[in-house]
């Protein structure tokens, strides 16, 4: 656990609030709406389209909180919006263990708990509703697409999400899950945290070590974009690049031909908003909502990234 007064010092900067619908007396629910992180282009446009949905829910007040990529932040900014008197929380976290715990605080509250994107490791019945998609299949889609232009035989570099979090895991044991079945495959994995930066330092070492690598599997765009920087500085050519999340620099890397392909995964918004607001009025919804993740690829990437 840091310091607490670092983190204080972080929660300071780490609230906004929209409020949809202009007047107070408007407004019937308060949500608290907790990312992990609101730097990442997947982040910052999912928020944005919250934002939007909200302006135009006049019976909803938003009030977001930024974990900024620090467990212990985004706990006590969570706790900040209990002594809000939030309706709903919608979160989702940026380490599934590290932030179960505040589960039972968040329900000793009496406020339901609308989990989207990244699962908190905790039973299902803790919580009011689950929205995302299926990190495992996004991993086999990103396998079997490299392999697809690769061949079955190679070296691969895998650069890795957040330890922790529930994507990460999941889009590695899909990923590995294929590639085990092509021995003459073999992966070398690094973590880059899904930032584009620390994959770019990861790839400028790696290619030391492992310059006859036939392609690289990011767990996000910003990290297979990254290694798309290095490989055109050092002119380094005829490797395949995969990554996931299909947003607008995914959407460029495949249609400039940088990339191969992208697994698209949706912001979850509105889609998540819906289903809280709904919670909020006592309605029934689906425990688990799991929507679509096709491939983009260079047949489908007009079709898929014209939204």
């Amino acid at each position: 656990m840091k310091n607490k007064s670092i983190i204080r010092a972080a929660l300071a900067t780490a609230f906004g609030l929209v409020l949809s619908g202009g007047v107070s007396a408007q407004q019937q629910f308060v949500f608290g709406f907790s990312q992990p992180n609101m730097e990442h282009p997947y982040r910052v446009l999912g928020t944005s389209q919250a934002r939007a949905w909200a302006a135009q829910n006049p019976s909803v007040q938003l009030v977001l909180a930024d974990g900024r990529r620090d467990s212990a932040v985004q706990m006590q900014t969570i706790e900040d919006l209990l002594s809000r008197k939030v309706n709903v929380i919608v979160m989702s976290p940026n380490d599934s263990t590290a932030l179960a715990p505040v589960v039972d605080l968040i329900r000793k509250a009496g406020v339901p708990i609308v989990n989207f994107d990244r699962r908190l490791a905790v039973p299902d019945d803790k919580i009011a509703a689950y929205i995302g998609s299926d990190d495992v299949e996004m991993g086999r889609m990103a396998a079997r697409s490299i392999i697809e232009k690769m061949g079955t035989s190679g070296k691969i570099i895998q650069l890795e999400g957040n330890p922790g979090a529930s994507g990460t895991i999941n889009r590695k044991k899909g990923f590995e899950e294929i590639v085990s079945k092509y021995p003459n495959i073999k992966i070398v994995s690094y973590v880059a945290n899904f930032r584009l930066h620390e994959a770019v330092a990861i790839m400028e070492d790696a290619l030391t070590a492992h310059r006859d690598l036939k392609a690289v599997y990011g767990h996000n765009d910003s990290m297979a974009m990254g290694a798309v920087k290095v490989l055109d500085e050092k002119k380094i050519n005829g490797v395949t690049i995969v990554g996931i999340d299909g947003g607008e620099e995914g959407c460029q890397g495949v249609r400039s031909g940088k990339m191969y392909a992208s697994v698209y995964y949706p912001t979850l918004m509105p889609k998540t908003l819906e289903i809280a607001l709904a919670v909020a009025k006592g309605l029934p919804v689906p425990k688990i909502t799991m929507l679509e993740t096709p491939l983009i690829n260079a047949k489908t990437v007009e079709q898929i990234c014209k939204k």
